[in-house]
């Protein structure tokens, strides 16, 4: 009986791993989405109070205001992130690393573009996630 129980336990937490490393790509591909429309308030909505960017020391407000400013830079910016790994490194923390590619202008065709390395960290809040911190790094483009 008690290797049953054992059995249960390991299936549950097994299952559970999955659906929070899916929850945390489903608020990237959100904020992504959020960019592509121009809503800087979806942009926001995962994005702790506490929220610290080692790149450019930003805070909460400071994205904000970083993502206005470019919102409001370019007519049509696009985000595709590629080789998103999840790592739960407890109950209630992890940390996503990505490749993200960027561009931007007010046509069809993009007029700047940049790819970067990205890694943030992440807080469960009840049943949602938090993104804490994030730090970035410029591998092309300008």
């Amino acid at each position: 009986m008690r290797w049953l129980a054992m059995a249960a336990l390991v299936t549950l937490t097994a299952c559970a791993r999955p659906a929070a490393e899916e929850q945390i790509r489903t608020q990237l591909q959100g904020m992504s989405d959020a960019v592509a429309d121009g809503n800087a308030r979806s942009f926001m909505t995962p994005i702790a109070e506490d929220f610290a960017a080692d790149t450019w020391q930003l805070d909460r407000r400071g994205a904000r205001l970083l993502l206005h400013r470019e919102l409001q830079a370019h007519q049509r910016i696009r985000v595709r992130l590629f080789d998103i790994e999840v790592d739960l490194t407890s109950d209630d923390r992890a940390t996503a690393r990505f490749q993200a590619v960027l561009t931007g202008g007010s046509g069809l065709v993009p007029e700047q573009g940049s790819w970067y390395r990205v890694q943030t960290g992440w807080r469960r809040s009840g049943s949602d996630w938090e993104l804490i911190n994030a730090s970035w790094q410029r591998v092309a483009g300008r």
